[in-house]
């Protein structure tokens, strides 16, 4: 069974009304449409509605507070209006056509008979176009969380490896101290067996110390390259490849 799909019908001609309700009727049960006459009444409703919004608004170009345009309360693109809008009109003009796109509107309809007989797969179409939009957002809103996370995870990460590297700088340097104080207290009695296991022991600390230094040059870009910069790259082509076949 299709969803049904709600459509806001925003049309002060009585006549008009009943003919794009009628034609939506005739098209099948998937749809249904409430009416409003008035700009403030359309405003009103979609306030009221803010958790449960109409599936798509159709909305006259003139109507007698304002226009159908003015439902999209100065947003420029379809996405900041916040739902998928059709504007119709008495008389298509190309001025009306720019001035609807640069809106957020999504489409204008001329109130021909032809075209209002296309209006419900006109409007099937706006809301295929609009779900593409909406998976567009959210994965570059799932691209903006995951650099985020990288830089935080970057910084909680940075400061980690900072704190370990401070630990392991002083105990190497408390080791190879204790070493030099111990030869110096013992230089009248140490013979050559000590002395050389202490300066295997001085060796083995400055070796640790250059070994954790390139650990941790390894560790960094190693730990970013298998999770989340792969996972980022990742949802990145995949919003490109959408965006080129939009086009």
């Amino acid at each position: 069974m299709d969803k049904l799909r709600r459509v806001l019908l925003v049309e002060d001609n009585d006549a008009h009304a009943v003919l794009i309700q009628r034609i939506f009727e005739e098209n099948g049960s998937a749809w249904s449409v409430s009416r409003v006459s008035t700009l403030a009444d359309a405003m009103r409703f979609l306030d009221e509605n803010q958790d449960s919004l109409p599936d798509i608004v159709i909305a006259d170009y003139r109507l007698p507070d304002g226009t159908g345009l003015d439902l999209t309360r100065g947003a420029a693109t379809p996405e900041d209006v916040g739902f998928p809008l059709i504007i119709l009109t008495g008389v298509g003009s190309e001025r009306l056509a720019v001035q609807t796109m640069k809106s957020g509107a999504m489409d204008y309809v001329v109130k021909s008979s032809e075209d209002l007989r296309q209006l419900p797969s006109t409007a099937s179409r706006i809301l295929n176009e609009w779900s593409t939009l909406m998976e567009r957002r959210r994965t570059e809103m799932e691209i903006a969380k995951y650099v985020s996370d990288l830089e935080a995870d970057k910084l909680n990460l940075d400061e980690f490896m900072d704190r370990i590297s401070h630990e392991l700088e002083e105990a190497i340097t408390t080791i190879k101290e204790t070493n030099t104080r111990i030869r110096k207290r013992l230089s009248d009695n140490i013979d050559e067996e000590m002395l050389n296991d202490l300066y295997r022991v001085e060796s083995a600390a400055e070796r640790a110390g250059m070994l954790t230094d390139k650990l941790f040059e390894y560790l960094l870009p190693l730990y970013f390259d298998s999770s989340l910069v792969r996972l980022y790259m990742q949802n990145l082509e995949e919003l490109k490849s959408r965006k080129e076949e939009q086009t």
